[in-house]
């Protein structure tokens, strides 16, 4: 079955209500990190995620030169995978971060402007509904290739750890 971009760009609040209601019950461990705390290093410390929204307008932003950001929350699956989500706003001509490489899976959802997401040294263009999978251990960044001002999220699952 083939899937349009958008229904692909829904997968994170998807992804969040699944994870919820997989939940056994009786399990209260807290609710996800709040947006402007540290997430806890260590998986064993992050809340089980719980049923919950993350207004957008009520996360406060982080300020890196000329872009900024929004922690939306951390916190681990019911099956003890870390998952967290934050928003970048990246301005023309700007990267988001150097080439890295992680353990985890990450999502990149695009909401506004146009990015180019480099895996692996190739590169993806990606606008507006468009999502980008990084595999585990993949080298990547992105760099906003537009003219304006361009915003995605990122939901990452798995864990540094192990």
């Amino acid at each position: 079955m083939k899937y349009s971009r958008r229904q692909l760009g829904w997968l994170l609040p998807a992804l969040a209500a699944a994870t919820a209601s997989a939940q056994t019950k009786g399990q209260d461990k807290g609710k996800a990190a709040p947006a402007a705390a540290a997430p806890p290093v260590r998986v064993e410390d992050l809340p089980v995620m719980k049923t919950q929204a993350f207004l957008y307008k009520d996360i406060p932003d982080t300020i890196n030169g000329k872009n900024k950001s929004k922690r939306m929350f951390t916190a681990k699956t019911h099956t003890g995978f870390k998952i967290e989500s934050h928003m970048s706003d990246i301005a023309p001509g700007e990267v988001n971060h150097p080439p890295h490489q992680h353990l985890r899976e990450e999502m990149m959802f695009i909401r506004t402007g146009t990015m180019e997401l480099t895996i692996a040294g190739k590169p993806y263009r990606l606008g507006p509904g468009d999502v980008g999978v990084i595999g585990s251990n993949e080298l990547h960044n992105a760099k906003n290739v537009g003219t304006t001002r361009a915003e995605y999220f990122i939901c990452n699952i798995g864990r540094d750890d192990i």
